[in-house]
Parts: structure tokens; sequence; C-alpha cells
């Protein structure tokens, strides 16, 4: 594995707010943003944040979210946009996103990824990629692929996870490590967290996050 292990902290909000504090990210892109979580608590830090989805059912569900809060700082200028991991940079375009210089940070969080087929995988990582700033990083939660199902792994609140959808296509560490080296347009380095802790003690992890930064 390129990079190295790192302890996290213990919920994902702080623990995300650290990783893109510490590298004073200013302009964040949210794929597959789901419900707009993520996204609500980036735009209430101050970030400049794009969320997109493929799910107009999810994206009603984010713009609602964005006109309720529509009087408050910083919710004028959240953009919302119809888009695919594997097609970013096409659909982010078609949708009129200006793109310009690029991100400071690109996600891909809420188990998104494990539902894409294999090839799609390797096309949202070259497409997340290109459209991050030398210097910016992109985050990416993974299942892992050989752990049994528990049900055990806490969430923010401390709740059990929901069991995993029959879309899920978890991936073994190795098998996305190979995809990241063969698909990451530009040289980076790789730091792994597994359930917010360091993976090295943490024995047979459910979950890893993959911090990687474009250098």
């Amino acid at each position: 594995m390129q990079g190295q292990t790192d302890p996290a902290p213990s919920t994902r909000t702080g623990w995300l707010r650290t990783v893109l504090g510490q590298r004073s990210c200013k302009r964040v892109l949210d794929t597959a943003c789901g419900d707009g979580g993520d996204s609500l608590a980036l735009v209430q830090q101050g970030l400049e944040v794009v969320s997109c989805d493929s799910s107009d059912a999810s994206l009603r569900k984010v713009m609602t979210l964005r006109w309720k809060k529509r009087t408050q700082r910083g919710f004028d200028t959240w953009v919302i946009a119809k888009a695919s991991p594997s097609t970013l940079e096409h659909d982010l375009g078609q949708d009129g996103v200006v793109i310009g210089a690029g991100f400071d940070a690109v996600l891909c969080l809420n188990d998104a990824f494990a539902t894409l087929r294999e090839e799609d995988m390797r096309s949202a990582i070259s497409n997340m990629a290109v459209l991050l700033k030398k210097g910016g990083v992109m985050v990416i939660d993974q299942l892992e692929g050989d752990t049994q199902e528990t049900g055990q792994l806490a969430n923010d609140t401390n709740k059990t996870v929901k069991p995993r959808s029959s879309s899920s296509r978890p991936l073994t560490l190795k098998a996305f490590e190979k995809l990241l080296k063969t698909s990451f347009v530009g040289g980076y380095t790789h730091t792994l967290y597994a359930q917010h802790r360091s993976a090295e003690q943490e024995g047979q992890p459910v979950k890893f996050y993959h911090v990687i930064d474009k250098i």
C-alpha cells in the first residue's frame, strides 16, 4: 500500500472537518451526496460546496434542504447538480457547473462507491482525480469485502449500521489499492483509516476510509 496508516477521531463529521481543515480546503465536490447530510455540514462550516447525485429523488431532498435554509449564510451559493461518479466531468459540464481550476476536495462517501460496477469504479476514481486540484484531497469510503456482515460497526450516533444492500459490491483492501493505482490520474499519497481508528489496531475492519492527496 502506498502511504501510511494513522488513527482517526471517533466521529466521521469531526474527522472529515479535520481532514479538510488541515489542507485549508475551500471548494468541495460531494459526489453521490445522497440526502445531503455531509454537504449540509460542509456548507455550515463555510465551505463552497457542489453536491451531485444520479438519483432524482435524492436531488429533490437536497434541493428542499437548501431551500429551507436559503436565508442562512452560504446556502445561496450551494450548487446542486445531477451527475454520476463514473461520468462526473461530462455530467457536471452538461449541467452548467463551473469547474474552473478544480476542487480542493472531492468526496465519495456513504458506501456509494460499493454500489458501482468495477469498470465504473475505475472511471469514478479517474474522473474525481481529474477534477481535483494539485494539492487537493480525495476521500472515499470502502466496504471491506473480506468481512462477514456483523451489523456492529458504529456510526456517528453510535447506532447499529444498516445491513448492506443487495446492490453493494464490497472490495478487499488489496483490490481497492489496485484500482487506485491503475485509475488515479497523477501522483498521490494514500493514508488509510478503518472504522475511524488505526487499521493496525482494529484487526479485521468492516470499512476503510481512504484519504488520497494529489501531488
